[in-house]
């Protein structure tokens, strides 16, 4: 897979799938599996359109992101994409018209659009759908639409996932992504109290733009060198320890090994419970070892 700035020169004909992408779910498989059949269809590459930072940043709402730029990197590729063409959001990029972004397409290759019912683009967001169609035909350029993509009689849509998230309802989180939520960062050393006196857990460093999911106890899973391991993953502070920063941790169960500087990818199956303060280690360390049990029952 190729990766390229929307503002370099192309010169291979693609068909592009435009829009935020800030996580890929339900809907957005269906763009990408419509821009990779086209593609297929007309001898060209497949393509798909995004920020490379967290537009959040910039907007009032600050918001985090269900799937960071690397991971989408690595989904996009699994999904089948030949191209990933991505821009930084900045105040500068936020300022081009609706007119000027038709005619960037139109200079760097862009022979298909494949776009959802509600994308719109520009500054303002002055273009829509209606907009893109008509540029699409007078330029000679292939043009979908895809139709609203629904949940549970909402539309899926990364707004819905966060707010799932931040519910911890990791069941429908997983039926509205259509994969499970997951957490990738490199293991990093904590106190070390778990594993001298409790349970060996593996501290994740994570991007700064991730958003974690409500916090509290839950079930997962992780792979490590081919095997997959059941874990027990903790996303919060550390009440009993009086530790106010928010971590996320990972005890792996029948895993021995050391990962420290690894990259691992915990993925979230079920939330077990709150995150509360024990009275002593082993008043903790029955509760871990309950959770492991019912870690283990989650699939």
């Amino acid at each position: 897979m190729v990766i390229s700035n929307f503002f370099d020169k192309n010169t291979v004909p693609v068909v592009i799938a435009l829009g935020y992408f800030d996580c890929l779910h339900i809907g957005h498989m269906q763009l990408i599996k419509k821009a990779c059949e086209k593609a297929k269809q007309l001898g060209v590459e497949s393509a798909v359109f995004t920020f490379s930072n967290n537009p959040g940043s910039l907007l009032p709402s600050k918001n985090r992101l269900v799937n960071t730029f690397e991971e989408r990197l690595k989904m996009f590729e699994e999904a089948g994409i030949d191209r990933v063409v991505y821009a930084e959001f900045t105040k500068q990029f936020m300022s081009i018209t609706s007119d000027e972004f038709l005619n960037m397409l139109k200079t760097r290759n862009v022979v298909g659009v494949v776009c959802g019912f509600d994308y719109t683009f520009g500054k303002n967001s002055a273009g829509d759908t209606k907009v893109l169609r008509q540029f699409c035909e007078a330029n000679n350029m292939s043009f979908d639409e895809v139709a609203m993509v629904g949940f549970e009689g909402q539309k899926a849509s990364a707004t819905l996932i966060k707010k799932l998230l931040t519910d911890g309802d990791m069941q429908k989180v997983t039926a509205c992504l259509g994969h499970k939520y997951f957490v990738s960062g490199k293991v990093v050393h904590g106190y070390g109290i778990g594993g001298s006196k409790l349970f060996p857990t593996a501290n994740l460093d994570v991007s700064d733009d991730k958003l974690f999911p409500k916090k509290g106890v839950y079930a997962g899973e992780t792979v490590i060198d081919g095997k997959k391991y059941v874990c027990v993953i903790n996303v919060g502070t550390r009440p009993t320890f009086n530790d106010d920063c928010v971590k996320i941790e990972a005890h792996i169960v029948d895993f021995s090994g050391n990962l420290y500087g690894k990259d691992i990818t915990v993925y979230f199956n079920e939330f077990l419970r709150d995150i509360k303060k024990f009275d002593d280690l082993n008043q903790l360390k029955n509760q871990i070892s309950k959770d492991i049990e019912d870690a283990k029952c989650v699939k």
